[in-house]
């Protein structure tokens, strides 16, 4: 079994922090855009996928015809299990009921929905194209119509951001039917409008401290209502984990689709062209290739893997390499074990919860 991931490059507006690949206002090259993204799923007829997931840009900008057509090629050309997890990534002031009946009927189970705050202020300071009501009634209205396994996406240390209105975006979260929820910090890209905006002074945002303190309370307030931290940044109730996202970490085969999507199959890594254009034409598919060694495979192994609550196993490593994680990686690991920033478990190396916070450092380091 392998993943499936389809990349939808379209939005209404790009937000005031993306650096994707993304195109706003293009409608007239919706159709012949999913036209080539059909056209590229010939080359994987009759694989046997389990995960399926439309990210973007914004997927839920397209029209309900084409959700239907996009769905149907899936259905029709790969070999879907039964229990497929397929999600759909959505954003608030996008959604109408004709699209996510589309969506139900073509097979899409999962809803991964954008909201990132709760407040209104933060929302156009980044750009986003909804306010809070908008994205509290999309939730009720995905769970009305049919969708009992949604996701949200949320920011913190986002501009005009303070502890008490964080807590409250969570606070409204909870309260709402999801299984699942996505914390993730700011990151201010090069070449964005948000970085000028904190380069001009326009902005602050939450320091480092101020950030992990708001990262302590994410996962305390959400263990009380249920939601597990399975990944540094991910939550969720039993067994509403992000299948497709775990297969990510735990470095497991999926085929990308669409412009700029990437792929891993048979250790190789391949990536589609960026340019729109190109991607449309038929060119420039599988426009990035690299071939990974056996150490690529086993950093790769460590630091996708560590991000993992339960962390990585050295049983796991031995079965896929031939060799004792120790033999690899043992001093990298007894030094950070002697700090207090890694524990061993059952055969398990996973952070700690200090080890977190200086999670991104340590992980460079199996690199």
């Amino acid at each position: 079994m392998v993943g499936l991931y389809v990349h939808i490059p379209f939005c209404v507006r790009k937000c005031e922090y993306c650096d994707f690949v993304s195109f706003p206002g293009m409608e007239n090259r919706f159709e012949e855009y999913i036209n080539s993204v059909i056209r590229e799923m010939d080359e994987y007829a009759g694989a046997e996928v389990d995960t399926v997931f439309w990210g973007g840009g914004t997927p839920s900008v397209l029209p309900a015809e084409l959700i239907k057509k996009l769905c149907g090629a899936i259905n029709k050309k790969f070999r879907l299990a039964p229990d497929t997890e397929w999600t759909a990534e959505m954003n608030p002031g996008t959604l109408t009921d004709e699209k996510i009946c589309a969506m139900l009927e073509g097979g899409i189970n999962r809803a991964s929905v954008g909201v990132q705050s709760f407040n209104n202020n933060e929302l156009r300071a980044i750009g986003r194209i909804h306010d809070s009501e908008t994205a509290y009634n999309t939730i009720c209205r995905l769970h009305d119509n049919g969708f009992k396994n949604i996701s949200i996406d949320l920011m913190e240390s986002i501009p005009l951001q303070t502890s008490e209105s964080f807590m409250n975006s969570l606070n409204t979260a909870v309260s709402l039917p999801i299984s699942h929820i996505s914390v993730y910090s700011l990151i201010i890209e090069d070449g964005t409008p948000l970085k000028k905006k904190y380069d001009d002074g326009v902005y602050n945002v939450p320091d480092e401290d101020e950030d992990r303190d708001l990262y302590a309370l994410t996962g305390r307030l959400l263990k009380e209502y249920g939601y597990e931290r399975y990944e540094i940044s991910n939550y969720a109730k039993p067994g509403h984990e992000s299948r497709h996202n775990i297969r990510y970490w735990q470095c497991g085969e999926y085929i990308g689709l669409g412009a700029a999507a990437h792929s891993y199959m048979s250790g190789k890594r391949y990536s589609n062209t960026t340019d729109l254009k190109k991607y449309i034409s038929g060119e420039g598919i599988k426009e990035n290739i690299e071939i990974l060694t056996e150490a690529d495979k086993m950093s790769e192994f460590m630091i996708l893997g560590m991000r993992m609550m339960k962390g990585v196993s050295g049983d796991e490593f031995k079965r896929l390499f031939g060799k004792g994680i120790d033999d690899v990686y043992g001093d990298i690991l007894k030094k950070y074990i002697s700090t207090g920033f890694i524990d061993k478990n059952g055969g398990f190396y996973r952070f700690t919860e200090k080890g977190i916070d200086v999670s991104n450092s340590i992980l460079c380091e199996f690199i």
